[in-house]
């Protein structure tokens, strides 16, 4: 609901300032103009607009390019899971259950806290402690076989993958726009906007709506800037789903271990 408001805000504050703008422009500038007014002041107008767009666009995809990643680091997080839990079926018996259980309390825990991490930028706590507890264990392994080496080995890389994606992730979460990228891009969209109440047209109507045309585009694109910039929050925020999943595809993974032991 937040989110709504600052949109609705920054679209009626660029509209606005639009007409306000033009009406104030269009006074001021009145006495002054003469042929070719527009014909000296378009160009520079345009050269203006074309430069902002470079940097109003580079922002907005290079702020969705960070989103992206974010979302697929998340997924990865959670697809290392199941890999983590098929190789613990080789374990110890004992050993393996007790990994197989700490796996899932780590999915489920980053879920159940995922709504205090998106605000506060913080993992959970509870599965950190779990990632501790995981070490605890594999340091205790003592693989009987070759085989079993080779797989503990494996599942010690997947586990370091994991853990490292979980940093990331909490660093993404944590992670903002510079305010100096804030003030350029606010700054900048102002004075293009204003450069448009010293044009001059023979109504005002149509100079005004152009004009906040202008505005709202580029009040939308600051506003997406801000939706993209805390991917867990907002609209667009990126989910626990992925993890979620993971316990239906752990049942899935002892259904098929207990069909082939059976076999």
């Amino acid at each position: 609901m937040t989110y709504v408001v600052v949109f609705v805000v920054i679209m009626l504050a660029a509209i606005a300032f639009s007409f306000c703008g033009v009406a104030l422009g269009r006074w001021w500038i009145r006495p002054y103009v003469a042929e070719g007014h527009n014909d000296v002041l378009v160009p520079i107008f345009l050269t203006a607009g074309v430069i902002y767009a470079v940097l109003l666009g580079f922002m907005v995809v290079a702020q969705l390019d960070t989103y992206e990643a974010a979302h697929a680091n998340v997924a990865e997080e959670a697809s290392l899971l199941v890999p983590m839990y098929r190789q613990s079926e080789v374990m110890a018996a004992d050993k393996g259950a007790e990994m197989r259980a700490l796996i899932r309390d780590y999915a489920k825990l980053v879920a159940e806290d995922w709504t205090e991490f998106a605000e506060t930028s913080y993992g959970s706590p509870k599965a950190r402690l779990t990632v501790d507890r995981i070490v605890s264990v594999f340091s205790s392994l003592r693989p009987a076989t070759k085989a079993r080496e080779i797989i503990s080995q494996q599942f010690l890389t997947t586990f370091s993958q994991l853990i490292l994606d979980r940093n990331k992730r909490i660093l993404a979460a944590s992670e903002s726009l510079s305010w100096i990228v804030w003030v350029a891009a606010i700054g900048v969209g102002t004075v293009v906007i204003a450069m448009t109440f010293i044009l001059y047209a023979d109504r005002y109507g149509p100079h005004a709506i152009m004009s906040s045309i202008l505005a709202a585009l580029i009040g939308l694109l600051l506003f997406l800037m801000l939706v993209l910039d805390h991917p867990f929050r907002g609209p667009l925020a990126i989910t626990p789903e992925p993890f979620e999943t993971d316990s239906a595809l752990f049942d899935q993974i002892d259904q098929d271990f207990a069909k082939g032991s059976s076999k």
